[in-house]
């Protein structure tokens, strides 16, 4: 198998058609697998991937657990199913806008061997405001170092990224706050990550993903509880960035808890 198509869905009843239909009419000249995990949504997520599995039989892997698992717990057993030497990334919510994406990416990996990774230009929906806005990328150019992404400029959006089905999803990936960033980083170590200057996905924005009030203290936390991970995973290679990175998280913590309805929680960043 050439590429899996690494999917995960959860209430994306709206959507998930135009996904996965995105996914179908792809042109290549080889063969590729979904890969769909679906977490026990509250609407018809569910029903519609099993209608499209009943169709492309040959197509579809479905993971289909009793009850929800959660992402994280999700990505790892999907991630298991995949058989693929590609592996594109593709949540339900997103979709393809080129009908070559994956031949073009298969292309230039192939092409590259030094490369383990490769994203694109994404194209941007705000689905609260309707404002559509390409993504920007770093002057840097085409590769993605490992420091970038720690700084917190992670210009990838997760319908983009095309990787070599080289690493396992580690057993401490299910202890991260989220999952795509982990990936990139244990990539990052093998080889290089290159960028291709097309759009070819949509990548939706949702209100519920907006950092607001307290929710930016909830995510500053998560945001600590990576880089600690993380730091070890890598052997403290970055330490001297990442301690960096905590000194300013703390900073925006110790105001976030004076001034966004959670004063008691100040003390303990200071």
């Amino acid at each position: 198998m050439k590429v899996s198509v690494w999917m995960s869905a959860y209430n994306h009843e709206k959507y998930i058609s135009q996904c996965l239909d995105s996914v179908l009419n792809q042109k290549t000249d080889f063969d590729f697998e979904i890969i769909l995990g679906e977490d026990c949504s509250t609407d018809r997520t569910r029903e519609i991937a099993i209608e499209y599995k009943n169709k492309h039989p040959e197509k579809f892997k479905l993971y289909l657990p009793e009850k929800n698992i959660g992402m994280m717990e999700m990505d790892i057993a999907t991630w298991n199913l995949c058989t693929g030497e590609y592996i594109a990334l593709l949540n339900g919510d997103d979709y393809w806008t080129d009908e070559n994406k994956l031949q073009t990416q298969v292309d230039f990996l192939d092409n590259n061997p030094d490369a383990v990774m490769c994203y694109h230009k994404a194209r941007v929906e705000n689905e609260t405001t309707g404002y559509v806005f390409d993504t920007v990328y770093p002057e840097s150019g085409e590769e993605l170092t490992a420091e970038y992404l720690l700084l917190g400029y992670n210009p990838v959006m997760t319908p983009t990224v095309m990787i070599r089905n080289i690493i396992s999803v580690p057993d401490y990936y299910k202890d991260l706050p989220y999952g795509d960033m982990p990936l990139y980083l244990l990539l990052s170590q093998k080889g290089k990550i290159k960028y291709i200057d097309r759009v070819m996905s949509l990548y939706r924005i949702h209100p519920s993903g907006q950092w607001q009030g307290e929710s930016v203290y909830n995510n500053l936390l998560k945001d600590i509880k990576f880089y600690e991970i993380m730091n070890e995973k890598l052997d403290c290679k970055y330490e001297h960035l990442i301690n960096k990175i905590f000194r300013r998280d703390i900073l925006i913590l110790r105001y976030k808890a004076l001034t966004v309805m959670i004063p008691d929680k100040a003390k303990e960043y200071f």
